[in-house]
């Protein structure tokens, strides 16, 4: 903890902070995955109880896994069955998405962003966003 000691206008002032926390760092790319996006209307985007599954095995009647966020890694190349793709899961694990439920990345605010999987120094993965 850091503490501040300042004088102003002849009076002590005592102040502390904590440093921040350094989140986790990017360690490199991700090899074998490429990013794809949810396949959403501006509408469900927006609505919250919009939730498109992880399933655990590629069928509708697989557990489900948990659920995708904007962007999904995806298994490159792509491996596709019953009309599932293979995906990461941001621990690791190995979770299947509906095909029709995808899109080609792109950033409507930013043409030249990219999206790249990466791994992370606190062991999972995630996505960096270089330009150009």
């Amino acid at each position: 903890m850091k503490v501040i000691v300042l004088l102003a206008s002849g009076m002590l002032v005592f102040a502390s902070c904590s440093a921040w926390a350094a989140g986790p760092q990017i360690t490199g790319p991700l090899p074998g995955y490429k990013c794809m996006m949810l396949n959403l209307t501006g509408a469900q985007i927006m609505d919250p109880a919009t939730h498109i599954p992880f399933r655990s095995r590629p069928s509708d009647t697989a557990d489900i896994a948990g659920y995708a966020s904007a962007q999904v890694a995806i298994k490159d190349p792509v491996r596709e069955v019953n009309g599932y793709v293979q995906a990461r899961f941001p621990t690791g694990g190995t979770v299947w998405i509906k095909s029709s439920s995808l899109a080609p990345y792109h950033s409507l605010g930013d043409p030249t962003a990219r999206c790249v999987p990466v791994m992370m120094s606190n062991g999972r993965s995630g996505f960096d966003y270089p330009h150009g």
